[in-house]
């Protein structure tokens, strides 16, 4: 990797410079490419071929090597120990490569390995991402209540789910809908308390806790990558007005 990159893994410098050292990242596997696929067609049973069923994605697995100079041996012993010690259950991993910054959250798949020579440490992790995706600059969107449609779209390749926050006042509930008929329809009144809906789950959430029986129609929003857009805009069922605050990440697999 050039110096124009960097890698930070659960806050740790793994290509650059900090207090422990001079990182140096030479082995990166995993991150650029798509993750494995999981195949679920079926046989056709007395008959040639498979039946068509959608194709899924597994884990990705990433493995990062690189070494650190330290100062001292000293400094090489605290630095080996940090390493061994970086990843303990769900962590984050931020990569910038020629000016894309991408992160996905990753535990461990194995061992972590080290070996110092001197004041020189090199290091192996190989991790595992339960969610596959890689995720990227937030594309955010404040829509008022009445207005005109507003358009959505992200700069990734692969789709994306916006998360949607509805503050205002909306005693009889209130509508998003697209020019394209897809509607999302709650009818519980919101007043003080914002709502938030993640477009993934298609849940509606407010203080924290999933609001029951309150939506009568639940369309979500795909977003397409490669700029593909799609539209939005919040109407009052009844009386009332209010923001929908937007927010639509990069998204790449």
């Amino acid at each position: 990797m050039s110096e124009h990159k960097s890698v930070i893994l659960n806050g740790q410098v793994l290509h650059g410079a900090d207090q422990l050292g001079r990182w140096k990242v030479t082995q990166l596997d995993g991150w650029n490419d798509s993750p494995p696929v999981k195949s679920q067609d079926v046989a056709r049973p007395n008959a040639d071929g498979d039946f068509d069923l959608p194709i899924n994605y597994g884990p990705r697995l990433v493995t990062i090597g690189g070494r650190v100079i330290c100062s001292s041996q000293a400094q090489a012993q605290r630095a080996r120990a940090r390493i061994t010690g970086l990843v303990q259950g769900l962590v984050r991993v931020q990569i910038m490569d020629e000016g894309l910054t991408t992160w996905a959250d990753v535990k461990l798949n194995d061992a972590v390995t080290t070996k110092r020579t001197g004041t020189l440490v090199r290091f192996l992790y190989q991790l595992r991402a339960p969610e596959p995706r890689r995720y990227g600059d937030a594309n955010p969107y404040s829509i008022p209540s009445g207005s005109a449609y507003t358009t959505l779209s992200h700069q990734g390749n692969a789709v994306g789910y916006p998360v949607i926050k509805v503050s205002g006042s909306f005693p009889g509930g209130y509508v998003l809908q697209s020019s394209a008929g897809a509607e999302y329809r709650v009818t519980t009144a919101l007043n003080a308390t914002p709502h938030t809906i993640d477009m993934a789950t298609g849940l509606l959430v407010r203080n924290g806790s999933v609001v029951s029986g309150g939506v009568t129609r639940a369309d979500l929003w795909r977003i397409q990558g490669a700029s593909t857009a799609t539209d939005l805009r919040l109407q009052p069922i009844t009386t009332g007005s209010g923001t929908a605050a937007v927010t639509l990440l990069n998204t790449y697999i």
